[in-house]
């Protein structure tokens, strides 16, 4: 039994040395490995290193600098074919490759001189969040803290975090003066804290640092002006969406493909002399189901079209537009969980055991969607928008 979601009849169908096309030809070693990631709690290195051969890393990254410069769907597109496959492995490269937004105010004599003076081939890992303190003093910072979620199951080149500055006054509108920092792995000591429901190959641990000392021009505003010189990076604080849907509704889509092979072999218990995919309630069920991700799918990449479309026009998204990009995120995030329950109850007790695929789709799913992208009140915002409160 065939799937319509199938990412190599749809999207891109050039051919041709493009990352999708290194990228598919890593997929089934990804798909075939995704229990031996999950086991280790790592995504295997030599797929990690073919990813990075590949370019997924350097794939928002600008040209000038040595990057792909792709566009917010073009990317997400690979993420999503990566995570069909296997989530673990779309986030680490979602994660990877995006992270690179959060540091796009640091001066550009930083960025072309220091981080990118040998190309754009860079392994990136951090956390956002602003877990850290620092102490002003000559020439920059002494920056502690404890951040969580540093996704990367790999030794990076470079890694950031999100610091408040002691004694720092807050914004105009009243926020408080996050920043971000840039720095080396070697100045953090990691924490084994990653053994989570789902994504497990993902080593999202916590990483410490003591009273590091970090230069001013290794630092800028989390909310600053943009630095780098790539389209994608003029967009609002922070168009990252895009890649945290193509997770999910990859996974959607490979827990898909998994219930159409599982209908063409499955006997019910009680009715052995029928295949599961025979029954007519079950199929209406599937098709629904199939809708639905269809219907998802085309919301994310009109919504990533809208914005990424204003990007290259050198305009800002309406408040609009904005928020129903960042809305459509936070509703693909919990209709991918609704989809996915679904799923698990049509493949009945097969989808119950830990050698069963689905079982580790779904749980990927759960864990996605507690990310803060996906519970950012952006559905209220767009509301108040809509009813002129904004």
């Amino acid at each position: 039994m065939a799937t319509l979601l199938d990412p190599a009849q749809s999207q891109d169908r050039r051919t041709g040395d493009s990352v999708l096309d290194r990228v598919r030809a890593l997929l089934p070693e990804i798909a075939a490995r995704s229990a031996e990631g999950e086991n280790a709690r790592a995504v295997p290195a030599d797929i990690v290193a073919a990813l990075r051969q590949a370019g997924v890393f350097r794939m928002a990254l600008p040209r000038v600098w040595g990057g792909e410069q792709l566009g917010l769907l073009e990317a997400a597109r690979v993420v999503r074919e990566i995570a069909r496959a296997d989530g673990s492995t779309g986030w680490t490269v979602q994660a990877a490759s995006m992270a690179w937004y959060f540091v796009r105010s640091l001066p550009r004599k930083t960025l072309e001189n220091e981080v990118f003076a040998g190309g754009a081939d860079l392994m990136l890992r951090g956390a956002v969040a602003p877990k850290g303190l620092a102490t002003p003093v000559k020439g920059g910072y002494r920056l502690r803290g404890r951040w969580p979620f540093a996704s990367g199951p790999f030794t990076p080149d470079w890694m950031l975090g999100g610091f408040l500055v002691d004694g720092a006054p807050p914004l105009p509108d009243g926020r408080p003066d996050m920043r971000v920092a840039l720095f080396r792995p070697e100045q953090v000591t990691f924490l084994d804290t990653w053994d989570a429901v789902g994504l497990r190959a993902t080593q999202s641990t916590d990483f410490t640092m003591d009273d590091v000392f970090v230069p001013e021009h290794h630092t800028g505003s989390m909310f600053g002006d943009n630095n780098i010189p790539a389209p994608l990076y003029d967009l609002p604080y922070s168009p990252t969406g895009a890649s945290h849907d193509a997770v999910v509704l990859g996974a959607v889509e490979g827990a898909l493909a998994d219930l159409s092979a599982l209908a063409a072999t499955k006997r019910p218990a009680f009715n052995p002399r029928a295949l599961l995919g025979e029954d007519p309630v079950f199929q209406e069920k599937f098709a629904e189901l199939h809708m639905r991700t269809v219907a998802l799918t085309a919301l994310s990449e009109h919504t990533g079209r809208l914005i990424m479309d204003r990007a290259l026009a050198g305009e800002a998204p309406t408040p609009a537009e904005w928020f129903t990009y960042t809305g459509g995120t936070q509703h693909i995030h919990h209709e991918g969980i609704r989809i996915l329950n679904d799923i698990m109850t049509l493949s009945g007790s097969a989808g119950l055991y830990s050698t069963s695929s689905l079982q580790r789709r779904w749980r990927d799913v759960r864990c996605v969607s507690q990310h803060v992208v996906g519970n950012n009140g952006a559905i209220r915002k767009l509301g108040a928008v809509l009813s002129g409160q904004n």
